[in-house]
């Protein structure tokens, strides 16, 4: 059997690793590799023919979009190289599958402390997690704040969750051990502090429980792997920019999915700045739907929006995973 190498933003023991192990399962034949960034995990699968497939994360159900995410497709179907056939962007990756995470955080440090009462001995505490944790935590944060009130409390930006943990381990070892001045902590999974070792003092410290975050899986579009489908409902992502100041030009292009009795799961935008524009306020849709190819000519529906878009790119059509229900 051959071996299969799948990349994600790293390092291990990261939401986008259990999302990885949640598609691809832990056979002896694939191998993960972790990332440095998002735009890695599009740049490295599109440049190595030894990566077969690479997982990013898309929206959060608390925070929304990853923006990075939207950007990077966004970027690609709008760069001036970008193999076209008329007004669709054929790109050199495609969308073939999703997972949802259940992200669950939990307050962890290498320190000896057990509880949060055990908190309130530091004069500063230095928090590490991934930027878009802290809109997760908010309220966690506040109470622990309001339970310290003699502590200074820092939060600190790092790469990825799991990544936090790291920092904080090794930033905890250059202190000594009966220092009570500063203590660091990290914000990130259960699954990072068993990879790393570190003590839980808080579980399941969301402010939301059921924050569920969810990823792509991406191919090359040239690869003649077997698809990552079952017999769900499949699902279609599409990105397209439309006439700027031309009057329903939005609505034009959506008329075309109720006319096919398509249904449109969602709709998004980004902004892009045209350098050849003398506007900067121009947008980027992505749209998702679903089509029964029993009732919906493919090719008319698909010529029509070619009609209606300055240009398209269909990302991929992919299997509906079931926890997407959950």
């Amino acid at each position: 059997m051959s071996l299969s190498r799948v990349i994600f933003l790293g390092p291990k023991g990261t939401y986008s690793h259990q999302a990885a192990l949640q598609q691809f399962g832990t056979e002896e034949n694939i191998e993960y590799i972790p990332t440095q960034s998002i735009p890695q995990c599009f740049d490295e699968l599109k440049r190595n023919k030894d990566i077969a497939y690479s997982v990013v994360p898309l929206e959060n159900s608390t925070n929304g979009q990853v923006v990075f995410s939207y950007d990077l497709l966004r970027d690609k179907m709008l760069q001036e190289d970008a193999n076209k056939v008329g007004k669709r962007v054929i790109p050199d990756l495609k969308v073939v599958g999703e997972q949802y995470v259940s992200i669950t955080h939990c307050l962890l440090t290498s320190a000896s402390i057990e509880s949060l009462d055990q908190l309130t001995q530091y004069r500063n505490i230095k928090i590490y997690s991934h930027p878009q944790v802290w809109g997760q935590v908010t309220n966690f944060i506040n109470d622990l704040k309001a339970k310290c009130p003699d502590v200074k409390f820092e939060t600190i930006d790092t790469s990825s969750t799991s990544g936090a943990v790291v920092i904080a381990k090794e930033e905890e070892s250059k202190l000594c051990p009966d220092d009570k001045d500063t203590l660091n902590l990290a914000i990130a999974s259960e699954t990072a502090a068993h990879l790393n070792k570190v003590n839980i003092i808080q579980h399941s410290i969301n402010d939301r429980l059921g924050n569920t975050t969810r990823f792509l899986v991406l191919q090359r579009q040239a690869d003649k792997q077997p698809p990552l489908q079952d017999e769900s409902m499949q699902v279609s992502l599409l990105t397209f920019t439309t006439e700027q100041d031309e009057p329903g030009s939005l609505v034009d292009v959506l008329n075309i999915l109720k006319d096919h009795s398509v249904n449109m799961c969602s709709i998004h935008s980004r902004p892009y700045n045209d350098p050849k524009s003398p506007r900067k306020w121009q947008y980027v849709f992505f749209a998702e739907y679903t089509l029964d190819k029993t009732k919906t000519d493919v090719d008319i529906f698909y010529n029509q929006i070619a009609e209606k878009c300055l240009q398209w790119c269909l990302w991929g059509t992919f299997s509906r995973n079931e926890r997407y229900y959950q």
